[in-house]
């Protein structure tokens, strides 16, 4: 595996997955299905019920063990699955780092919330992409049907790190370019330095695809604990800003910062997307298996 991935998905990591995939069929099983992953009766891999049987009915789908039981012919059906992808759009942009490099730092937080997701989708018989983007996207990672796959998912994850600049709505409008099987978007971003161009990565990224717009941040982000003469570097540009900070500053920053993420908010659900936002303290179980609930995957 690449350099650092032992840090960031250790064995502690994997059984978490593994528990999150657990109850995330569970509750999959107990709940009706999502808008997006609709599911209707067809010649799938997943087994849904019996109906029986009627002449004319392709054999292959006759339940035999269960005729050798009961002498009735039933047939088994499956369920037929969207071929609409699960695409990750993970912005790598230097802020993205920019709360340091300790086990809750944005980047590294967001990087297993990406693992997370995959793994799940994966398991629930999704196909996967993660594009990474900064200024431009870069080689995304494609993955089938298959959860045995997250050992290269995190490999690859792991490579990844931060740096340049945010280019979102361009970065938006080349991944729409691209085509492909319609399913959801889950963008996982800070927001930062690219929220006018919000509405309009927005547009691109929901044209036939469910849109979920993740803003990951650190608890310094939205409560930064600092006082006294200070000297703030921005961590795209590298622009430096010498100030006093004071407590009358601090809690003019604290209004400004929530007006900035209820902006972000009301732009993504303007738009006919789904919005969550997490500190990087939040366990990011807790955060995953919110959003395949609001994006419809689970109920």
């Amino acid at each position: 595996m690449a350099r650092g991935v032992n840090n960031l998905f250790d064995d502690a990591f994997l059984r978490k997955l593994e528990q999150l995939h657990l109850l995330a069929k569970r509750l999959a099983a107990h709940g009706s299905a999502g808008r997006r992953r609709a599911k209707r009766l067809g010649d799938g891999l997943e087994f849904a019920d019996h109906r029986d049987y009627s002449a004319g009915d392709d054999l292959r789908f006759v339940d035999w063990s269960y005729y050798a039981r009961m002498e009735k012919l039933l047939l088994r059906l499956f369920h037929e699955h969207s071929e609409g992808d699960v695409c990750i759009l993970m912005d790598c942009s230097a802020s993205m780092a920019a709360s340091g490099q300790d086990s809750h730092a944005t980047f590294a937080y967001a990087l297993r919330v990406a693992a997370a997701l995959a793994y799940v989708a994966m398991g629930g018989l999704e196909r996967v992409t993660i594009q990474p983007f900064a200024e431009d996207l870069t080689q995304p990672l494609r993955t089938g049907r298959n959860r045995g796959q997250i050992l290269a998912v995190l490999d690859y994850l792991g490579g990844l790190t931060p740096a340049g600049k945010t280019q979102l709505a361009r970065s938006a409008e080349r991944l729409a370019r691209q085509g492909g099987p319609r399913g959801t978007v889950i963008l996982i971003s800070d927001l930062l330095d690219c929220s006018e161009e919000l509405a309009q990565a927005c547009m691109h990224l929901q044209a036939g695809n469910d849109l979920v717009v993740l803003q990951i941040f650190g608890p310094a982000d939205a409560h930064p604990v600092i006082e006294g003469q200070m000297v703030l570097q921005q961590a795209e540009t590298g622009q430096e800003l010498a100030l006093e900070v004071t407590p009358e500053l601090l809690a003019s920053y604290s209004q400004q910062w929530e007006a900035f993420r209820r902006a972000c908010e009301h732009t993504v659900v303007g738009r006919g997307g789904t919005y969550l936002a997490a500190a990087t303290d939040t366990p990011f179980e807790d955060l995953v298996l919110k959003t395949l609930r609001r994006a419809g995957v689970i109920e």
